[in-house]
């Protein structure tokens, strides 16, 4: 992850999550010491910003006791997979690799899922969509619960679905790619079932 060209280029963009993420990468990644100090360096600047001014000596301020004191020292507060996945993306769309980032990213995480997807379909832009079924392989009933906003030529070169789903969506699917440089087994015309071997003569398919 670029943390520190992020840090120079996109810091008014960050929010307290993203620098809790950045100080756990750097404590687990492979950084130098030169960089993970720049990092640091930049990081407490960050920080330091977004404190207020030091109250008046004469009027002096009780502060109420917040749960980061009742942390032990280094530690950060544990999120949830959905609020570290925010953190992530938004530093991932900072970052200049973000293309790769989140191909990566959801290769790698297995809280990653179906289900997760689902449950948070809005969070995720027109690329981010496309890389999901570019990548993972997503039922039925989810394809057809997006079917309308999901990229049709990305679902018919990466996505596995059953005869039955290609006729249904048969106008909208580009036959020529499903049948030509699709996933699926019956692609080819010795697996195909005799119902879509007719059903492919009757559309005027040769493939």
């Amino acid at each position: 992850m670029e943390i520190l060209e992020i840090l120079k280029n996109n810091s008014s963009d960050l929010i307290p999550e993203d620098i809790t993420l950045f100080k756990t990468e750097l404590a687990v990644g492979n950084y130098s010491e030169d960089y993970k100090k720049q990092c640091y360096d930049l990081m407490d600047k960050l920080e330091t910003r977004g404190k207020p001014d030091k109250p008046n000596k004469k009027d002096p301020v009780i502060s109420p006791i917040g749960y980061d004191d009742l942390l032990p020292k280094g530690s950060a507060p544990k999120l949830s997979f959905l609020e570290q996945f925010k953190a992530d993306l938004n530093a991932m769309r900072l970052s200049s690799a973000y293309k790769s980032s989140f191909r990566t990213y959801i290769k790698s995480h297995a809280e990653f899922d179906e289900s997760f997807i689902d449950c948070n379909f809005t969070l995720f832009n027109t690329h981010e969509t496309e890389m999901i079924i570019s990548e993972m392989h997503m039922s039925e009933s989810f394809l057809d619960k997006y079917f309308s906003v999901l990229d049709k030529d990305k679902m018919a070169r990466y996505q596995l679905f059953s005869e039955s789903f290609f006729k249904k969506h048969f106008a909208e699917l580009n036959a020529e790619t499903v049948l030509t440089k699709g996933r699926n087994e019956w692609r080819k015309k010795e697996n195909r079932s005799k119902q879509l071997d007719v059903f492919l003569r009757l559309k005027g398919i040769a493939f």
